[in-house]
């Protein structure tokens, strides 16, 4: 039941009531005496109240300064969109500014953006008419070492631009080059030999460096610093591209014990590299390349921190990659900084263009922000990149390289030496052939080492390929090589059946999570189409040449609108010896008798084991000290030969002892 007030009550409430009142309406009247800019109150006197005159404190949507917000709260960010254009983005609609945007001659304003951009010539003008013209707004400017960066470029470009000299290049490398490889070398001398060339795989990155390395060659010595697993493709390459550099002027730093004395030219990896750091750094290098620069994506490093104290000193460094960041930007900055003297610090870098957060602890740089200018300006500082699909039309249809796998990780004992012996002994075609079979699978197991750590690094550069193997040994050695690095991947032997068959390569035709294929050469070289990848890799041989040619056209085919890239692991001391020039013999005498085959190795980049080996020819010849071996008269021979016999001799001979093996189930 509720409770009834009191008439005495109900008074004392409505004089506490009317208290409060009045005092609220002294508030008011001493609140507007003292801000004039207040309302004003007016009392009434029916009902001795002070009331609010709201009229003129009422939102009004319609007024200016409403509608165009305050300028008092305006921020501009200025950021590049292109080598000499720079755009200026506000985060409100001020016409003050927009006034002040007009006046400047190079205005342009992007509808689609909504975004006014001018020429960096207008940069330090428009800047401070923004900041004298009082319109209350904070501007972000550009890095200053960036927009330097920038202003050089505009320089250079506004100067007449004559081609660059390449006389002092080795007349070799230069009758070797394609058009886009002679813009590359053009493009590093015009950087004062400090660039990054980021061309895509198989562009031929290696010709172009040593062609900028050429033209300084007065400020050698040089250092050549690469992944172990083809750090020997370099002397080879210089070898057949620089014949006019003495075999002696190249040396390998090949182990820690090892010594460096007045080498003009050093190959090295980086892992002996930051091990042996004090011993480089009593060497002053003018010129560095760093192979697969990708590897020094973190500053924090031993690797990093050892090319870091030896690029201190070089006049000319080079980068050479094909994947400058594998995942984020913040991989860049220690490539650039490599490069370019006085760059951005890191944090700077990490605001800029990594859209730096704030952590618990510190700033996180995982992200990317302002890409459109980061993009620019790695062009015009010290990056040049080309894709396939750009130059394609320079290229052949397909490409073969020849990467001769490191000795150190081949395993050459007591039988694989035997047998190498037992096929100098031999005189009969049968008895060579017998023996070549058996030193054959032996080198499958010899190379293992080798072939896992090529296909490792290979699968760190995630290039969708087609591996292919012979035995079964290096098909299951490269698959854990695919499962240890969860690397998706399809497999294609004799075991496999027809349904699975079609079932692996529509999941490699259609996922692009998948990135390898592992074919047996026998059961996988016919039949298939893999067009999806552009890169085959054999990690072993076959002396079949057109068996090699069908298993090479599983992706080049129709369907293919890229270069297809091929690359053969060769390893010396095995049975590769015997078996490369094998191909090379057949080849000669199928096309002496007209059945030409799409294989050819007299252009083919080689990536040589052995410094002690100038040349190709000299590796399919298998030179040695005694010019009159009888092996090397028979090769010879071979290569001249063009009589049905020879043809019986060297085809029909050796497939009936080869056939007669159930390939698909050798260990």
């Amino acid at each position: 039941m509720d409770k009834k007030c009191t008439p005495e009550e109900i008074e004392k409430k409505r004089l506490l009531a009317l208290q409060r009142r009045q005092e609220a309406q002294l508030k008011a009247q001493i609140l507007s005496k003292d801000s004039p800019a207040r309302q004003q109150t007016h009392l009434s006197d029916s009902t001795n109240v002070v009331r609010l005159n709201k009229s003129n404190v009422r939102f009004n949507p319609i007024e200016p300064r409403n509608f165009f917000s305050q300028a008092s709260n305006v921020t501009g960010k200025c950021y590049m969109i292109s080598q000499d254009r720079f755009a200026v983005e506000l985060s409100a609609f001020v016409p003050e500014i927009v006034e002040i945007f007009k006046t400047v001659p190079s205005r342009v304003y992007d509808l689609k953006t909504r975004i006014w951009n001018f020429h960096l010539n207008d940069y330090d003008g428009l800047l401070q008419k923004l900041t004298s013209n009082n319109c209350n707004i904070t501007v972000t400017r550009i890095p200053e070492a960036v927009f330097q960066i920038f202003k050089r470029n505009l320089k250079l470009d506004n100067q007449v631009k004559s081609e660059q000299d390449l006389s002092k290049i080795d007349k070799k490398l230069l009758d070797t080059l394609m058009p886009f490889q002679r813009d590359g070398i053009c493009y590093g001398i015009s950087k004062n030999g400090r660039c990054m060339i980021a061309d895509d795989m198989g562009l031929g990155k290696t010709i172009q460096a040593l062609g900028i390395a050429h033209y300084f060659k007065d400020s050698w010595p040089l250092l050549i610093v690469a992944p172990s697993s083809v750090k020997f493709q370099w002397s080879e390459a210089i070898y057949e591209f620089l014949p006019s550099i003495p075999t002696h002027y190249i040396h390998h730093f090949a182990s820690t014990k090892d010594r460096i004395e007045d080498d003009k030219i050093t190959i090295t990896s980086y892992d002996l590299l930051a091990r042996n750091v004090h011993v480089f750094e009593r060497h002053i290098y003018g010129f560095v390349i760093l192979d697969e620069s990708h590897v020094l994506k973190s500053t924090k490093t031993a690797r990093f921190q050892a090319a870091q104290r030896i690029c201190a000193h070089a006049r000319h460094i080079v980068l050479l990659t094909g994947t400058p960041a594998l995942s984020r930007p913040s991989e860049l900055y220690s490539q650039i900084s490599l490069i370019t003297t006085r760059f951005l610090s890191y944090d700077d870098y990490g605001m800029r263009y990594c859209g730096g957060q704030r952590d618990v602890y510190s700033w996180e740089y995982t992200g990317c922000s302002n890409m459109q200018e980061l993009q620019s300006l790695l062009k015009v500082n010290c990056m040049i990149r080309r894709m396939k699909t750009d130059v394609l039309h320079q290229l052949p249809s397909k490409m073969r390289q020849v990467i001769i796998l490191d000795s150190d990780l081949i395993k050459t004992g007591k039988q694989m030496k035997e047998m190498s012996r037992k096929m100098e002994k031999t005189a009969t075609a049968l008895e060579r052939h017998t023996t070549l079979l058996q030193y054959y699978t032996e080198s499958s197991f010899a190379r293992l080492k080798a072939v896992r750590k090529y296909v490792a690094n290979l699968f760190e550069n995630k290039k969708k390929c087609l591996l292919y193997a012979h035995h079964q040994n290096v098909l299951a050695a490269i698959c854990e090589v695919a499962k240890s690095m969860n690397v998706r991947y399809i497999r294609i032997d004799g075991k496999t059946s027809p349904e699975q068959r079609k079932l692996q390569v529509d999941l490699f035709q259609e996922r692009d999570d998948y990135m390898a294929a592992v074919l047996s050469i026998t059961a996988a070289n016919a039949g298939i189409t893999l067009t999806a990848a552009h890169l085959v890799v054999f990690a072993e041989l076959f002396w079949n040449p057109g068996i090699l040619c069908q298993a090479e056209d599983r992706v080049h085919r129709i369907g293919q609108n890229d270069t297809v890239v091929i690359q053969y692991l060769v390893a010396r001391n095995t049975a590769d010896d015997y078996i490369w020039p094998l191909i090379n013999k057949k080849m000669n005498v199928l096309n002496s008798v007209g059945l030409k085959q799409d294989f050819s190795i007299s252009n083919i980049d080689v990536a040589m084991l052995e410094e002690t080996q100038p040349s190709l020819t000299s590796f399919l010849n298998r030179c040695s000290a005694s010019e009159g071996s009888q092996r090397d008269k028979d090769l010879q021979e071979a290569q001249e030969a063009s009589t049905s016999s020879d043809f019986k001799e060297l085809l029909d001979v050796d497939e009936e002892c080869f056939d007669s093996c159930a390939w698909d189930n050798i260990a």
